[in-house]
């Protein structure tokens, strides 16, 4: 028998899993650790193509002075403060992607978790509206 309360959860439970729920599946197919390392790793590859695409920008805007000092300019500490600027980043990025994974991990957990009870608790209704079918 259906009820306006049955008719809400099936409502609101439609509405989920065309939003937000496809892509909340999605996360809760992995385990927390494995969804954080895989998007911090994501991460730490972007970070590294755009600080190269940056390198190369500031390169060609200064190419004439890199060409005209060719032999005057200090390579090792030009490398240093590269490597060191990439470092920092490096790390920066990867704290901030733990951070933002795991609240979204979790924030994921929490909705699927509140859809899996709504799902609990239609079918035990549903089973205990049909004559003739015994729990177990």
């Amino acid at each position: 028998m259906l009820s306006k309360k049955k008719i809400k959860i099936m409502f609101c439970m439609a509405d989920y899993e065309r939003g937000k729920g496809r892509q909340d599946l999605n996360i809760i197919k992995f385990y927390k650790n494995d969804y954080i390392r895989l998007n911090m790793i994501r991460s730490l590859i972007c970070v590294t193509f755009a600080y190269i695409l940056i390198i190369a920008l500031v390169a060609m805007y200064n190419i004439d002075y890199i060409v005209k000092s060719t032999f005057d300019l200090p390579y090792k500490s030009i490398v240093m403060w590269i490597a060191g600027i990439y470092i920092a980043l490096l790390v920066i990025y990867a704290f901030i992607s733990i951070v933002v994974y795991a609240v979204k991990y979790g924030r994921a957990r929490k909705r699927v978790k509140k859809y899996f009870r709504y799902l609990q608790y239609l079918r035990k209704n549903y089973q205990a509206d049909e004559p003739g079918t015994t729990e177990g």
